[in-house]
């Protein structure tokens, strides 16, 4: 487990994330067209000072962010957070990136996600957790699946990248189906 871990999982831990990790690891993988195939950052070039100003609107607007580090090597590896935080229907967006190639496909993004919501049920008490998700990202779709969450609809041509439009998925687990798969 990591020094800073705030949360230990299996494969990955969760920690704070500070502003300059998130800067020296945002500004390389949004300018990763890999990382960010699916996703509508990486569609132009990003500066370090983007990328710190993006985090500083991000912890303004009450985001709570995560990065992910490997137990097995202390790498950071990725980020994941919930943002838009509504307190009236206690629901949250939910966001994820594993950075780095070596991370992905070993089913980590999955561990840190089944991880946030589990924060966000049992200590932020939200009641909804959702997401969307580039339609073509079959891998992703299936990481939050697999993380208990459930299609609510397609977005038609919601998302722009890579010279054509993509459908978004929105995929949300709710606290009653949380707990009854807890259990």
């Amino acid at each position: 487990m990591s020094a800073l871990a705030y949360m230990a999982g299996k494969a990955v831990d969760l920690e704070p994330l500070s502003r300059d990790d998130w800067a020296e690891c945002m500004v390389r993988w949004a300018n990763d067209g890999d990382a960010t195939h699916f996703m509508v950052t990486g569609n132009r070039p990003t500066t370090r000072d983007q990328t710190v100003q993006m985090y500083d609107g991000l912890m303004a607007e009450g985001a709570i962010l995560f990065g992910i580090r490997a137990r097995e090597t202390g790498d950071l590896v990725g980020h994941v957070g919930l943002y838009a935080l509504n307190w009236v229907p206690r629901h949250a967006e939910l966001r994820i990136l594993i950075g780095e190639d070596y991370g992905r496909g070993k089913g980590w993004g999955t561990e840190a996600t089944r991880m946030v919501i589990a924060y966000g049920f049992e200590r932020l008490n939200l009641n909804k957790v959702w997401l969307g998700v580039n339609a073509d990202n079959v891998a992703g779709v299936c990481c939050y699946e697999k993380a208990g969450m459930t299609r609510e609809g397609t977005l038609r041509a919601e998302i722009f990248r890579n010279g054509r439009y993509y459908d978004a998925i929105r995929l949300s687990i709710l606290r009653d189906e949380y707990l009854a798969a807890r259990e």
